[in-house]
């Protein structure tokens, strides 16, 4: 397989302009044949009629010399009335016999013949030429009249290489611009020179590099905010085994251990959302989504949060609905409702109210989030999604991941997610996403279950 652009479009300009040479070069020699058939035969109408007025004698018609060693073009014959012949220019053992008037062409012993004869008031004149010899010629003038042809052939070829190179320039530098780069550099490609054609492959190559700028710094941000997150639990796990250690009594043993599992739990939940987010990344998805029931992810959601909620004496409410089937991915679906459910509950007071809707139209699948808690402030609800944002003044533990995992989930499956004030009191996260097969609108659907 030819893999060389530049090879491959000189080679097709070179067929086309081989096939174009060789098509005008038969042209013209077919045409340069018949001029030349055309200018023999008038030349030989010439000469007969130049001849009627002349004398002929030549009582010696046959010679010695061998057919093969007469080197002659035109042999002129002349007979009187009754078919005497009286007159014979060129000694040959076989000539054509008088034949008739105006052109003919015969065929003998040695060849075709091509003649012409014309009749005087006493004699019959006939010039007659060997066709071997009349297509030699004609090959010779038909050659000497389209030879150019070759060296401009050749000239064009020259030109066609240097033009597929002065086009291709722009790509050999891009790709010497590439070449020497190293896997940090990043900067746009310049598209000072390129035609047209390629402007687009350049703007997309730089689009491309942007986006991976700008993953790679957002990579590194979250790698230094992970290792900044990861370094107090970890520190606080090590005080609290420094002091089970020097724990003096099994009660002071007992509240050490206790302490130690609990910063063990935080621990794991930090590091159990830090793998929930990487796995979120686009790059780390190789298969397509498939048809999920988002109800019966919400539902398993519900049944994670129970204990969490039944352990903060937190009504965790589920309004019945019917299947919403989407498309994407089971386990991602089920951790984002998840976090948005165990958000709402680690932030409402105990003996509040967390409730999930799921509601199935035209216009795709809503899933709505309510609580009576604080609620978030209009100024802090662009920021909540922030990776390890957490808001001020909150007494709720956590790592700032569960709504940026929620955030990153959405993007992957198309959702849109609005926050708002829910009718409970507190904070309503709404996400919407579309369905894998529409139903009744959203509005006609709620009017329906009131």
């Amino acid at each position: 397989m030819m893999r060389s652009l530049r090879i491959r479009l000189i080679l097709l300009l070179g067929i086309a302009i081989a096939g174009a040479t060789l098509l005008q070069f038969a042209v013209t020699f077919n045409t340069s044949m018949k001029k030349a058939d055309t200018l023999f035969d008038y030349h030989m109408q010439q000469m007969a009629m130049a001849l009627q007025d002349s004398n002929f004698e030549q009582p010696d018609w046959y010679t010695t010399q061998k057919e093969d060693e007469i080197n002659f073009d035109f042999v002129i014959q002349v007979w009187t009335d009754d078919g005497v012949r009286v007159y014979q220019s060129r000694p040959y053992r076989s000539l054509p016999e008088q034949g008739i008037l105006g052109y003919s062409t015969v065929t003998l012993d040695n060849g075709d013949w091509r003649i012409y004869s014309v009749h005087t008031d006493t004699r019959v004149i006939q010039v007659a030429q060997k066709m071997d010899s009349r297509r030699d010629r004609s090959i010779d003038l038909t050659l000497q009249s389209v030879w150019p042809i070759i060296p401009v052939s050749l000239l064009l070829l020259a030109a066609a290489w240097w033009v597929v190179t002065s086009a291709l320039a722009p790509l050999n530098r891009i790709g010497n611009d590439l070449a020497r780069r190293d896997a940090g550099s990043l900067a746009p490609v310049s598209d000072a020179g390129v035609p047209k054609e390629v402007s687009r492959l350049v703007a997309e190559l730089n689009s491309l590099l942007v986006r991976v700028d700008g993953a790679l710094q957002s990579q590194q941000r979250f790698v230094a905010d992970a290792a900044h997150e990861l370094r107090s639990p970890l520190t606080a796990l090590k005080l609290q085994v420094q002091t089970l250690a020097r724990a003096r009594d099994d009660a002071a043993r007992g509240h050490g251990i206790s302490r130690l599992l609990a910063g063990v739990d935080r621990a794991s939940r930090l590091v159990e959302q830090l793998l929930s987010l990487a796995r979120e990344d686009p790059l780390a998805h190789e298969s397509g989504p498939v048809e999920v029931d988002l109800s019966a992810c919400l539902d398993a959601a519900v049944a994670d949060v129970a204990v969490l909620a039944s352990a903060r004496a937190i009504s965790l409410q589920r309004t019945p609905s019917g299947p919403a089937v989407v498309n994407g991915d089971g386990e991602s679906l089920r951790i984002m409702c998840r976090n948005l459910l165990d958000n709402a509950v680690r932030y409402t007071p105990e003996g509040g109210t967390v409730r999930a809707d799921l509601v199935a139209g035209a216009d795709g699948a809503e899933l709505r989030v309510a609580d009576s808690g604080p609620g978030i402030s209009e100024q802090d609800r662009g920021r909540v999604f922030d990776r390890f944002y957490r808001l001020p003044g909150t007494s709720a533990g956590g790592s700032g991941l569960g709504l940026a995992i929620v955030r990153a989930i959405a993007d992957r499956h198309g959702a849109d997610i609005q926050l708002g004030q829910s009718d409970l009191g507190g904070l309503l996260v709404a996400l919407r996403m579309p369905l894998s097969h529409p139903g009744p609108r959203i509005e006609e659907a709620a009017a329906a279950d009131a």
